[in-house]
């Protein structure tokens, strides 16, 4: 193996990692697992070459690249970040964090001042829903946890259909990002795992259900027609006006603009 990346666990994240499972020992990249926030220190000590991380991370620090033509991504629905609230969006006055996903909340904050003028006051908490709703009026749950929510609340947000009513953009939660370990070779790879991911969402769907404890019709439905993972212009488009809204917002300084590493060409990282 000549690379090794970081990983979310997450289903969404399947289609981009199966190729290097499927591959074994014959796989050029390595994949190790763990959750969001660990995976920058692993970045930071050389231990992978590149990590599948929020978004808000490639704009929060100067010096860093993403690969360029693959990402985890939504063009309207995301059905997986949601809001849970009691009262209607614009009387949100306190609102419960899904302490795993910077992206996800600084989301939040973003649309509902947006889009329905308030800024509740905002506590970060494990993803539990009973507990985070019984002293605040809504919550924010994502991933699977989102997803799993049935949501016995009078509204439901999805945050990645409110981004698109604001904005008209696709949005990018999550994107491989590295230093300048991440080389264009590396970044081929990474694009024709997410190609080759398509081809084999047939047994990623079929998986699915087991792993997550999901049904298989949701599982199905979230991997082929809400997950989107190329990343090209308009990707990019949406990205950009996310750090412009974090900076509008007073949730970034500055938004620094990665370097974008083209992939090499298919005929040096084909499979």
């Amino acid at each position: 193996m000549m690379y090794t990346v970081g990983s979310v666990p997450y289903l969404n994240a399947k289609p981009l990692v199966r190729l290097f499972e499927d591959l074994g020992e014959r796989s050029p990249v390595k994949v190790v697992y763990d959750v969001p926030s660990r995976l920058p220190a692993m970045l930071k000590s050389g231990a992978v070459q590149a990590i599948m991380v929020s978004s808000i991370e490639a704009l929060r620090h100067p010096g860093t690249r993403i690969a360029n033509g693959v990402c985890i991504g939504t063009l309207r629905e995301v059905l997986s970040v949601r809001i849970f609230s009691k009262v209607s969006p614009d009387k949100i006055q306190t609102l419960a964090l899904d302490q795993s996903s910077m992206t996800s909340n600084a989301l939040a904050e973003i649309v509902l001042d947006e889009r329905y003028g308030v800024s509740p006051v905002m506590d970060p908490m494990a993803p539990d829903y009973q507990k985070m709703l019984a002293n605040h009026d809504a919550c924010v749950l994502i991933g699977d946890n989102g997803m799993r929510e049935q949501g016995e609340v009078a509204h439901i947000l999805d945050l990645g259909l409110e981004w698109f009513e604001l904005t008209g953009r696709p949005f990018v939660w999550a994107v491989w990002m590295g230093n300048n370990d991440l080389s264009p070779e590396l970044a081929g790879w990474l694009v024709t795992a997410q190609q080759e991911g398509a081809c084999r969402m047939d047994a990623i769907v079929a998986d699915a259900p087991e792993q997550t404890g999901l049904p298989p019709a949701l599982c199905n439905r979230y991997l082929r027609d809400i997950m989107h993972y190329p990343m090209e212009d308009r990707e990019l488009d949406g990205l950009r006006e996310f750090g412009r809204l974090l900076v509008k917002h007073g949730l970034l300084k500055v938004a620094h603009w990665p370097e974008i590493v083209a992939p090499q060409g298919s005929s040096d990282a084909g499979v």
